[in-house]
C-alpha cells in the first residue's frame, strides 16, 4: 500500500499551504520551476514569480487546508488528488474545491507542474458571477 505521506507532493501541500511557510517554498521548488495552470499566464518561470502568485492568493484567501487524498509517483513524477477549503478574504465566505496537481522532480526538488483546479467554483462559492458577454 502506497503512503502518500512520503511523497514530496504531499510535504509540499504540507508545508507550504497547510502550516503557510512561504520560506518553504525554496526548499520544494528549483530556482528555474515552470508551473502551468495558477493564472491568466500561460505559465510561471522561477520560485521568485511563484512567490508573487503565492502572495497574491494568499490576500484573497485565508485558513486554507489542502487535503492530499491520494498521490502516485513513478520515476521522477508525482500526481496529487486535492481538496482545498479556505475562507475567500473579502466575502468572508467558506469555499471547497478540488483539483489535480502533477510535478515532475529532479534532485530533490520539483521543476516543473501542472494544476487543474476549480478555481471557478472557488469564485462562484465567493460570489463572483460568470458573466457572459
Amino acid at each position: 500500500m502506497r503512503n502518500k505521506n512520503t511523497t514530496l507532493i504531499y510535504k509540499w501541500f504540507q508545508e507550504v499551504w497547510n502550516n503557510g511557510r512561504r520560506e518553504a517554498i525554496d526548499e520544494f521548488l528549483a530556482d528555474n520551476v515552470i508551473v502551468y495552470g495558477l493564472g491568466p499566464d500561460r505559465y510561471i518561470q522561477g520560485a521568485e514569480a511563484f512567490k508573487k502568485f503565492y502572495d497574491e492568493f494568499r490576500k484573497q484567501v485565508n485558513d486554507v487546508l489542502v487535503e492530499v487524498a491520494d498521490v502516485v509517483s513513478q520515476d521522477d513524477m508525482e500526481t496529487g488528488l486535492c481538496h482545498v477549503t479556505a475562507v475567500h478574504t473579502a466575502s468572508k465566505k467558506k469555499v471547497d474545491f478540488s483539483g489535480l496537481c502533477m510535478v515532475r522532480i529532479q534532485d530533490g526538488k520539483i521543476v516543473g507542474s501542472w494544476n487543474h483546479y476549480d478555481f471557478l467554483r472557488m469564485y462562484q462559492q465567493a460570489g463572483y458571477a460568470l458573466t457572459m458577454i
